[in-house]
């Protein structure tokens, strides 16, 4: 029975160690449940919110740097403008749990291809980054986890895992919600992009992810972060957005007793060492991003006449 109790901005934040860790996967195949919720690492959150009088979890989310969390965009839709908002729940061992508070949101855009004549019309991308402040108890004796990101673009027949939370009911006392991971192998690969509904770079995983499960984190072999779970039919397949759009992306509202500036992302994450990347990239004064993939990855991206 985890318990939390949310609290006004809590700025021992900045007194909790930073853990950078990885999980481990076997070859194992499938959907299955995971011993506890604080088996998948307090960097994973559920996100959850108020609906029809109850607490539910709707989606899932995982946190890069302090207060900076990823997540899908469709999570967020989900929440009325007015209210109450969502809160992203992080499990600890022994019943504990720490609650945040989103402060601002960013979502990559672009124009629509579809629609070139409405320069109101916009193609909306299903990563997320949003800002956090702690807003619970900081239990100070657990480290912070946080997850490295790796820029790469999983190849087909590479295997990815996927770890989020099933929806479902929060009850007063402790939460009904069930962390799941899922693994499959990669079967199709945009980097450009799949169409209008998902215009970021993103792959194709032949595994099933269930609804709460959406802006989960999905892992490689090495696990390293490399995309949120954004959609599943049935029995698969799942399409899996890479991070990519987010390492140009900074958002207002991070815990000013870490962050410095008014705006923040993973780019200044990097420069004061509480975010981590793994790859070969460059970024330009006006937050564009030049990767150097291998000649495997570059196939993908180059069509070939």
């Amino acid at each position: 029975m985890h318990r939390v109790l949310i609290t006004e901005k809590n700025t021992e934040l900045k007194d909790l160690e930073l853990k950078w860790g990885r999980p481990e996967f076997s070859s194992d195949d499938g959907l299955g449940s995971l011993d506890s919720l604080h088996q998948a690492s307090d960097a994973i959150v559920s996100i959850a919110g108020y609906f029809d009088g109850k607490l539910k979890s709707v989606g899932s989310g995982i946190i890069i740097g302090p207060g900076l969390v990823l997540t899908a965009s469709h999570v967020f839709d989900e929440f009325p403008r007015t209210g109450s908002g969502p809160v992203l729940l992080s499990f600890l061992p022994e019943s504990k749990a720490r609650a945040w508070l989103p402060t601002s949101t960013v979502t990559c855009s672009g124009p629509s291809t579809y629609q070139p004549w409405d320069p109101c019309s916009k193609k909306i991308s299903d990563l997320t980054v949003v800002s956090c402040d702690l807003n619970s108890e900081a239990h100070v004796e657990y480290p912070l986890s946080l997850v490295p990101l790796e820029l790469c673009l999983p190849l087909i027949g590479s295997r990815l895992w996927a770890v989020g939370f099933r929806d479902g009911e929060v009850g007063e006392d402790s939460t009904l919600v069930s962390p799941l991971l899922a693994s499959g192998l990669v079967t199709n690969c945009f980097p450009h992009g799949r169409g209008e509904r998902m215009p970021s770079p993103c792959v194709e995983v032949d595994m099933e992810t269930l609804g709460g499960m959406s802006g989960g984190p999905v892992f490689n072999e090495e696990g390293h972060l490399v995309g949120i779970v954004s959609s599943s039919f049935d029995g698969g397949p799942s399409y899996i957005t890479l991070i990519w759009d987010a390492m140009r992306l900074s958002v207002e509202g991070l815990p000013s007793e870490i962050w410095k500036g008014e705006y923040g992302g993973i780019l200044e994450g990097i420069e004061q060492g509480i975010v981590r990347v793994r790859g070969r990239f460059k970024a330009d004064s006006e937050r564009n991003i030049t990767m150097t993939l291998s000649d495997e990855e570059m196939k993908y991206l180059v069509p070939s006449e």
